[in-house]
């Protein structure tokens, strides 16, 4: 995702070389996110021609950027032929809308042609801000819905589509890329976009990292804690493993390294660190509003239900890091590059427009609304506060260029999405029609044979290998749509489920062979690239567990009377620590394997909800601790 966005900003480059061009992109740019914003108040489009409208202001910014970023005149023309199709199909469906509406299912030869330009251009326009990944898969599916009947009899066989039955079900009966997740993208991601862009562009990243260095900088992991908390609060809102590595790991890749951490182990931390941003409420990435809308359970709800898991995560990722650090006898940050604490308070103004979508959403507010009044908030906020130090403020062109640079970030990370949100439609839609999301929960069923413990390493097992491909929005709605329906069978609940799957497609980030985030931390790093992902996977190993915790104990999810979530989060803490100990060998002082795996044992007896399991757990871990914290003190005694 690092790529793109570098991309992104080498075609920005290149438009300010050129004032006209500038203008063109920068107004459109613009010109979207003030249609979003009046939609909100005012919605003038039915959502299907909403999301078409949405679409085409996408796919002529991808074009436009593309046309500005090629050199070659054949590549120009290209990209000005690709924008013509992108405003000629979409612009048909908007003028046929009504016909298409009341006759779906009567298909003319026109249609069907606009529904094949329609896919190459989303396949097109997919490929050039994500990669090749996702419109491969797509194709694949495309095809196994088309030819199906062609395949030997069994599992994979079905009846097969005809093209024009077949693409009218992709494009013009207003499914496929006019699915749920392109509908996602045009409601609620699109004004998050735009809050991060504005937020981003207000000098907020910078006040993050800075309230990060001063919280964590003086422990003696240090510079570790200065990136865990530092990707935590900068990934809530950007929602990208890849582009938090990129934004966070700038400031504290090379202060890890100038501590004394080894490189692979610099860029391990801040990949498993900015792996976990993207399930910190209250944004939570792309994924939390695609499942809104696919499972229909309020937005507000999925980011409550997760934020204890998110917490447990950074708190077991923070305790990883530090018990390595421990262990190695790396240095703490230097006294002088930590950034004083009452010094950065004085900007936590940038803290107040995350707590203002939290109190929304509590207030029961729409998605739309949330995201709308935090934008509005923001700029007040801003307005405000930077006013007070500057009275001349709003008449210097430094407050209309904070609007104008967050409207053209929210809307450069907009159009990406919107791309890729209609690919995934085609592939969710071609499982679905051609019977397979069906044929693999029976088959994760049979697998299973009725044990749920099975039915989740499956499906985790399932969100990993496509995590490995696609990306991580993508891998959610793929499996979402194949596996959550068997979790549901085996009598986990729907939230839970749906949590379970986005959590192991994030994963994906720091799982080997692939591991982006790892991939791209390993590059600032200057590490080879296996050690950083299998050292990332070794400190992120408890967060592996995570998931299987709160599907066995749902009071995690804040589904429980209060006794029940505070007896969880006790033993989920414990079961934590105990994970982290066994995984770095050290937590008073250095484990032997015995210990390890004795202390492996103690934090699996924790996880089981029963009491009985979990005092015991307790009472082998508080052993343990006390037997190695006896042993180093017996050792220094001795020394001396």
């Amino acid at each position: 995702m690092k790529e793109h966005k570098d991309k992104g900003n080498e075609a920005v480059k290149k438009i300010d070389g050129n004032p006209l061009s500038l203008r063109i992109f920068n107004v459109i740019a613009i010109v979207m996110c003030l249609y979003q914003l009046m939609y909100v108040v005012y919605p003038v489009f039915s959502p299907v021609e909403h999301m078409a409208v949405h679409l085409a202001f996408s796919l002529v910014l991808i074009y436009l950027w593309m046309y500005y970023e090629s050199e070659s005149i054949s590549k120009k023309s290209l990209s000005i032929l690709l924008l013509v199709l992108s405003l000629v199909t979409l612009g048909y469906i908007l003028a046929n809308f009504m016909r298409l509406t009341e006759k779906i299912g009567i298909i003319n030869t026109m249609d069907t042609v606009i529904g094949v330009l329609l896919i190459l251009v989303v396949l097109d326009a997919t490929t050039r801000t994500f990669g090749k990944a996702l419109p491969i898969l797509s194709v694949i599916f495309i095809l196994y819905a088309k030819y199906g009947n062609l395949l030997p009899p069994g599992f994979f066989n079905h009846a097969g589509y005809d093209w024009p039955r077949l693409i009218a079900s992709l494009t013009t009966n207003f499914t496929g890329v006019f699915g749920t997740v392109l509908n996602v993208s045009a409601t609620f991601l699109c004004l998050f976009m735009i809050f991060g862009g504005m937020l981003e562009s207000s000098g907020a990243g910078k006040f993050f990292v800075d309230l990060a260095m001063a919280l964590g900088g003086r422990t003696r992991s240090g510079p570790a804690q200065s990136a865990v908390i530092g990707s935590g609060l900068v990934g809530s809102i950007n929602g990208s493993a890849t582009a938090n590595v990129a934004t966070t790991g700038v400031f504290t890749i090379p202060l890890m390294k100038k501590s004394g951490y080894p490189p692979h182990l610099a860029g391990a931390v801040e990949a498993v660190a900015s792996t976990g941003g993207m399930i910190m409420p209250p944004v939570m990435g792309a994924g939390a509003f695609i499942m809104a809308g696919i499972t229909g359970i309020p937005y507000g709800q999925i980011a409550f239900a997760a934020l204890i898991p998110a917490l447990l995560y950074y708190v077991t990722c923070g305790t990883s890091v530090h018990l390595y650090s421990i262990r190695n006898g790396f240095k703490p940050i230097e006294e002088s590059l930590i950034p004083n604490l009452k010094e950065v308070l004085k900007d936590s103004y940038y803290l107040l427009p995350l707590v203002a979508i939290v109190f929304f959403m509590a207030r029961g507010m729409s998605v739309m609304r949330a995201g709308f009044n935090a934008i509005v908030a923001l700029i007040l906020i801003v307005a405000i506060s930077k006013t007070i130090k500057n009275r001349r403020y709003l008449l210097t062109k430094e407050f209309p260029n904070f609007i104008k640079e967050g409207f053209i970030s929210g809307a450069k990370s907009t159009m990406s999405l919107a791309a890729a949100c209609g690919c995934m439609g085609l592939i969710s839609q071609s499982i679905v029609i051609s019977g397979l999301s069906f044929k693999i929960v029976y088959l994760i069923k049979e697998l299973a044979h009725g044990y749920s413990f099975l039915a989740l390493l499956l499906t985790a097992f399932v969100c990993i290998l496509f995590g490995m491909g696609v990306p991580t929005t993508a891998s959610y709605v793929i499996v979402a749509v194949t596996a959550a329906p068997v979790l549901i069978d085996a009598g986990f609940t729907p939230l839970t489920s749906h949590l379970f799957i986005y959590y192991y497609a994030i994963l994906a980030n720091i799982t080997p062979p692939v591991a982006s985030a790892a991939l791209v931390a390993s590059r600032m790093a200057d590490a080879d690239y296996n050690k950083t992902a299998f050292t990332a996977v070794r400190l992120g190993f408890a967060g592996f567990i995570l998931p299987f915790v709160f599907m066995y104990q749902p009071a995690l999810t804040l589904d429980g009377t209060v006794s029940e979530i505070i007896f969880s989060v006790i033993t989920s803490i414990g079961a934590m620590f105990a994970f982290c100990s066994a995984s770095a060998g050290y937590f008073f002082d250095h484990m032997g394997k015995g210990e390890c795996i004795i202390m492996g044992v103690a934090a699996a007896l924790m996880i089981i909800p029963e009491l009985f399991s979990s005092i015991i757990g307790a009472v082998i871990f508080f052993v343990l601790i006390m037997r190695q914290r006896k042993r180093k003190e017996y050792r220094k005694i001795k020394e001396v």
